[in-house]
């Protein structure tokens, strides 16, 4: 477990405080941490008090909560939507400082790598701001500059999350097949990415690859040469937001091009756009519709994108059985799945997407709920596919508001109909069957190895079989517990016949003393104490766990001790 350094105890009591200024004083205790001022707000929907305590905690706790917004295997669909209205509303950091980080990661001053950089931000969030700027050969750029210091903070605030994951393991319930530490280590992996500008340009310049023989969708160009991991030097892009043109023929075609380019994205190309919101879509004055903001993006492989073939015939072909199959194959489960009532559930709300208009279907419908119920299942997906059901949900929204007559469902057969074409073409159909053969040909070469090598353990002795029976644990339970029950009843008895004994045989000493009565009272004493202590073992044993106690007293023990690296 990470230990605590001193210097984020300040932190960390601010972090129980704000937690129980806003109703969370018992999440705070479970974790430890001291907690100061009055709760208030206990009234308040559990995802704005969440919401409330992220954005009082600062960037780090903004972006947890930004990242949770396009989770829907972790929060709830209303916690979800809560979360996604927190904006990074900080005032933008010092010119001076901005000009210094610049000159570290570009390797000199300003002027020598722009002819005009714009002091006043065009934008500024948590962890970067925005500036304009051009180039000496007139091109006119946007630079997205990390915020100084930011990289340190976020660091620590994660540090001091992982302690406290730590200490919840084991005492809060979460829903789902994730555990606190589990989550952390989530919100660790996709701040890590939003840190290194590197990877969004890499992600914006693949997006401007896969669409580069498309002319209606583009991405700006990134100008690589002048990006580093905490600089981002990309093409300025001009043009009105893809909402301002509800209503009209534009932007009906512009949303056909946003339905046009999902399909591509997903499956032809295997990379899509994380966070597709209307602030995120523009579309220029040539007509093109341009993707910016790559921070979040999601990679398929081959049989992820099978898979989702299967998830979007199935939604148009109303097939339940098959829909809930493929998400049960593609996900991580622990121990059984009620499969009959799985199937029911998703054969339910597929009947909402069927025979209505945008505009009349319930808000509450998208593609997050199949993500949601199969985690209420405990069917874990993969990260890519919960990312996939949060972009798609946006897009939905999207299309409430620019086609809101459309039948969802009819908008995208043809794209079924498209897909399933080349799914069944001959040059597919040729490629999976040589494919196939190619691996029975790989698998039988290895049949005569893998049988040489079984023989050999078997005559070595070396192969052991072992039978897993959770009734035969349960049994031994038991049977210990009745041990220690009639280990406990032998001695209480005796102890009391003890007893009994020696008042019998009690006399006087030739002092007028005796020893009798006091060894009595005390055989009686420790019978009684015996005997207490078999009734409680018989009314508590189940709730018992000595080496869970002794787990979590080592816990909080290693939590206020171990030195710091």
């Amino acid at each position: 477990m990470p230990h605590v350094n001193v210097h984020d105890l300040p932190r960390i009591r601010e972090i129980g405080t704000v937690l129980a200024r806003h109703g969370f004083g018992q999440a705070a205790r479970l974790a430890g941490l001291q907690v100061e001022g009055e709760t208030i707000g206990e009234k308040l929907p559990f995802g704005r008090r969440l919401r409330m305590v992220l954005a009082d905690l600062g960037p780090t706790f903004v972006k947890i909560g930004q990242i949770l917004s396009v989770r829907p295997d972790i929060v709830p669909v209303d916690v979800m939507e809560e979360l996604a209205t927190l904006q990074d509303h900080v005032p933008p950091a010092p010119f001076d400082e901005i000009r210094q980080v610049l000159q570290e990661e570009l390797g000199g001053t300003l002027e020598e790598r722009f002819t005009l950089f714009d002091p006043i931000p065009l934008a500024s969030a948590s962890i970067a701001q925005v500036h304009r700027a051009i180039l000496h050969d007139g091109t006119e750029v946007a630079v997205k500059v990390q915020r100084p210091g930011i990289e340190s903070r976020i660091r620590s605030d994660l540090h001091i999350l992982y302690s406290l994951a730590h200490l919840l393991a084991g005492r809060l319930d979460l829903p789902g097949l994730y555990t606190p530490v589990g989550i952390v280590r989530e919100f660790d992996a996709a701040l890590t990415q939003e840190l290194d500008f590197l990877q969004e340009a890499r992600a914006a310049s693949r997006f401007r690859a896969c669409f580069a023989a498309n002319p209606d969708i583009v991405a700006p160009l990134i100008h690589e040469q002048w990006s580093t991991r905490r600089v981002l030097v990309m093409e300025l892009m001009r043009g009105r937001r893809l909402l301002e043109l509800a209503g009209t023929l534009e932007g009906e075609a512009a949303m056909n091009k946003v339905i046009a380019a999902t399909y591509a994205q997903v499956f032809e190309h295997g990379f899509f756009h994380g966070d597709p919101h209307p602030g995120n879509l523009l579309v220029l004055d040539d007509g093109r519709l341009c993707y910016l903001d790559f921070g979040i993006s999601g990679h398929l492989t081959g049989e992820m994108q099978d898979t989702l073939v299967q998830i979007f015939l199935s939604l148009v072909q109303r097939d339940a059985e098959t829909l809930a199959l493929a998400l049960y194959r593609s996900g991580a489960t622990e121990g059984r799945v009620d499969l009959k009532g799985f199937r029911a559930e998703i054969a339910r709300m597929m009947a909402k997407y069927h025979g209505v208009s945008l505009e009349s279907l319930s808000d509450k419908a998208s593609l997050v709920e199949f993500v949601q119920v199969a985690a209420r299942f405990r069917i874990r997906l993969v990260p890519e596919y919960a990312v996939l059901a949060r972009a798609t949900s946006l897009l939905d929204g999207l299309a409430r508001r620019m086609l809101p007559q459309a039948d969802i469902v009819e908008v995208v057969r043809p794209y079924a109909q498209r897909l399933l074409g080349s799914r069944l073409s001959p040059e597919r159909l040729g490629a999976d069957a040589l494919r196939l053969i190619q691996q029975l040909q790989v698998s039988s070469r290895d049949v005569p190895l893998q049988l040489n090598q079984l023989m050999m353990d078997l005559e070595r002795g070396s192969v052991q079989i072992t039978t897993l029976n959770p009734e035969a644990d349960a049994l031994r339970e038991d049977v210990r517990h009745a041990g220690v029950r009639v280990a406990l009843a032998l001695v209480a008895s005796s102890l009391l016949l003890v007893h009994g004994a020696l008042l019998i045989a009690w006399s006087p000493t030739p002092f007028g003393l005796s020893l009798v009565p006091a060894m009595a009272i005390l055989s009686g004493l420790l019978g009684l104490l015996v005997l207490g202590a078999l009734i409680l073992h018989a009314l508590a044993a189940a709730r018992l766990h000595p080496r869970e106690w002794r787990r979590r007293l080592l816990g909080v023990v290693r939590f206020f001790l171990q030195p710091a690296e």
